[in-house]
């Protein structure tokens, strides 16, 4: 093929226009699992041209439509798609297995791409779906503990971190609250965070906002005995601090839906029902060699999503599972540890050629129906 006859230097738009491979639902709507009240997402694949490719100055690897045009869109472009998919990218991955009625647009290079699909599945799987539910464990977990440890809107107190090391009053004295020592006492840094506390009129061992106040001139070291040595745990309030910014944060920005369910089942429902379904599709890839989108135990994620598992249980399955994946069915699949680079450059070029020789063939379906033509 010429490539010089391919349009170049063509906008996002135009890629999409004349480029587009495939076009399908995603998320809740392709899994069976959407709600009335369910966004309805789209994912697709585009061919970019070869002055995208062969060029460095027009890369394109993603394209996002805006919100205002249309709900989350995202196309991928081709190569970028490729390279994603050898790596067993598990949102990547559905894009080829996802069920006939929930494709929009599909063009003859799909076709070809989807017709080799199998040939592009390894045991990596074990580890990136794994991987991705097991984050999403971690964050049902952090999320637990905040909505039964809240804190405290005021932030930590630097205060509240001084420890004693040493005291040298006349009565016995194991911990110290430096609060009690506010007026006319400052503390002298002997070094690190260890500070001396010393009697000193007029001085004050913290600020308004309990910030400790340890400057001073070398001239102003006195030679007056400490009350007694402290030491500011500086490490342990750096992570009460981040903590408590996580969770405002967090209590700031996390969706309402989620926040409802979290408030009611005291976890992230919605994410338990992710978590559940990553794992059991590793576990169809490594045993089945298939990749199962439209999910078949659809009702009984929603009955997770509605809190029919409590915390105890989806922690104990998700633990078991992930170990029963890693340590059996990975050791035991049929399917290879790692995509052939060569097979899979030879299916991109090919898919790619179908799109730039410019196929007339294209497949559109819609709720009513199928229609094609040449």
């Amino acid at each position: 093929m010429n490539i010089t006859q391919v349009t170049p230097f063509r906008e996002a738009q135009a890629l999409l226009e004349h480029n587009t491979i495939v076009k399908h639902r995603a998320g809740s709507h392709a899994y069976g699992t959407s709600l009335p009240t369910s966004d309805i997402d789209f994912r697709g694949i585009f061919c970019a041209d070869p002055v995208n490719l062969l060029t460095p100055w027009y890369k394109v690897e993603e394209i996002t439509i805006p919100p205002n045009i249309e709900e989350d869109t995202k196309f991928y472009e081709l190569s970028n798609f490729m390279k994603l998919l050898t790596d067993m990218n598990p949102n990547i991955i559905e894009s080829l297995w996802v069920s006939e009625q929930d494709i929009i647009f599909q063009s003859a290079a799909y076709e070809y791409l989807r017709s080799q699909r199998q040939e592009l599945l390894s045991s990596k799987v074990a580890f990136t779906f794994s991987g991705y539910a097991i984050s999403q464990l971690k964050r049902i977990k952090g999320h637990h503990k905040w909505i039964n440890n809240p804190q405290d809107i005021k932030p930590p107190k630097q205060t509240n971190f001084v420890s004693l090391v040493q005291w040298f009053g006349e009565d016995k004295m194991f911990k110290i609250d430096i609060e009690h020592f506010r007026f006319d006492y400052r503390l002298l840094p002997y070094g690190g965070n260890i500070f001396g506390l010393i009697k000193s009129s007029g001085y004050s061992t913290y600020s308004d906002n309990f910030t400790l106040n340890t400057t001073y001139e070398e001239s102003e070291r006195s030679s007056q005995l400490p009350l007694a040595i402290v030491k500011f745990n500086k490490e342990e309030y750096n992570q009460a601090l981040e903590k408590h910014k996580q969770y405002w944060g967090w209590k700031k920005n996390r969706n309402q839906v989620r926040s409802e369910l979290e408030e009611k089942f005291l976890f992230d429902t919605k994410h338990a029902m992710h978590l559940v379904r990553l794992l059991r599709m590793c576990e169809e890839i490594l045993v089945d060699g298939v990749v199962n989108v439209k999910r078949p135990d659809a009702q009984e994620l929603l009955s997770i999503r509605n809190g029919a598992w409590s915390y105890e249980e989806l922690i104990d399955y998700s633990e078991q599972k992930d170990h029963h994946i890693r340590e059996v069915l990975y050791k035991k699949t049929q399917l290879p540890k790692t995509i052939s680079v060569k097979k899979a450059a030879m299916i991109l070029m090919n898919t790619q050629s179908i799109v730039w020789e410019g196929c007339n063939y294209v497949k559109e379906t819609s709720v009513g129906g199928t229609s094609s033509g040449t």
